[in-house]
């Protein structure tokens, strides 16, 4: 199936992320208009140039979703205003975003939900960073972003550079479109899970990446308000899936990481979370062997050596430590290295 993307457009400036819920307060919950050019004259006083054109209104553009024009499916940006059968109107997710700015309680993180949920591009992005060692700035942080990249696959991509001569965004977003599209535009538009998807312009074949680098600019700003980044030395910038968590949700998370890429410390630490207590304690059998399903499901091994050889390994190569452990019940099983002591352990990351 062929979905065709607009040119993203974001608040026009990076210190302005309050913008868009500034917009979202001065439209009604439904709009009579029949276009986004209406919208802008009728609601918003938008100026126009001699030609009746819409001036400094790229910011407004981005508020809109998915719309069938002449057979065609057009996203134009974070679906925060819809098309229906009697005109426009604002949805859910907008309406929590007003609620929660006008509260002034964590408006930011759902603005950030809403753009990695539905905003194409910004999706892309994130996938290259999550699924790879991180974003390297050859400088610091958005700076000289056209030479900016992440390594995924042994490939070397340059995601907020326009230019044909190296693999960028659109590259990316055609190896990976299906998970760029995300399973939430899926679900909205009814598109089944073994369909294929291609992404493409509105005018062209290859989606417009003109000025991208100004663009998502601003997304990636926001994220560094929101302390989402972590600097791992010599200009590689990773996302901590820890707060990203918290923050906007397991789900949206989820739908961002790439099939295989969910490292093994992730997966332990959610386990932990799952079936540890309080105090940070875990059955390490029942742990352990989940843990083997998830990640060497093949392994001939015995389930109670590949847990001894997991987690010891994990401790001596200061992947974790061992910072506490107890003895359990019989229902938690053998311990580590057989050790009933050690039948409920703590581990610190």
């Amino acid at each position: 199936m062929k979905i065709h993307i607009t040119a993203d457009r974001f608040w026009t400036d990076n210190s302005s992320i309050e913008r868009w819920p500034e917009i979202l307060l001065r439209l009604p919950e439904k709009m009579e208009s029949n276009s986004k050019y209406d919208i802008a004259k009728t609601y918003l006083s938008y100026p126009t140039d001699d030609k009746g054109r819409l001036v400094r209104s790229d910011e407004f553009y981005g508020l809109f979703g998915a719309e069938r024009k002449q057979e065609k499916i057009i996203i134009s940006g974070a679906n925060f205003i819809s098309k229906g059968k009697e005109g426009y109107f604002l949805t859910d997710e907008a309406l929590e975003l007003r609620n929660c700015y006008q509260r002034d309680d964590g408006w930011e993180k759902q603005l950030a939900k809403q753009l990695l949920t539905y905003a194409i591009r910004v999706r892309a992005l994130a996938l290259g960073i999550l699924n790879s060692d991180g974003i390297c700035f050859p400088k610091k942080f958005l700076v000289e972003n056209r030479e900016a990249y992440v390594e995924v696959d042994g490939l070397r991509y340059f995601l907020l550079n326009p230019s044909t001569s190296v693999l960028n965004l659109n590259d990316f977003m055609k190896k990976y479109s299906k998970e760029s599209l995300g399973p939430y535009w899926k679900k909205e538009l009814n598109i089944g899970d073994e369909v294929e998807i291609q992404l493409m312009g509105t005018t062209k074949e290859t989606p417009s990446l003109s000025q991208i680098g100004t663009y998502l600019k601003m997304p990636l700003t926001l994220f560094k308000y929101l302390d989402w980044f972590k600097e791992k030395g010599e200009g590689l910038f990773q996302i901590n899936k820890e707060k990203v968590k918290e923050d906007i949700g397991e789900d949206v998370l989820n739908s961002l990481l790439l099939s295989g890429s969910l490292k093994d410390t992730d997966i332990l630490k959610d386990l932990i979370s799952k079936y540890g207590d309080i105090r940070g304690y875990f059955p390490v059998e029942m742990v352990g062997s989940i843990l083997k399903e998830n990640i060497e499901p093949e392994s001939k091994e015995s389930i109670d050596k590949w847990i001894d050889r997991y987690f010891m390994q994990g401790i001596e190569s200061g992947k974790f430590r061992l910072i506490g452990y107890e003895q359990g019940q019989p229902r938690h099983g053998r311990g580590l290295l057989g050790d009933k002591e050690k039948q409920l352990i703590k581990l610190e990351f």
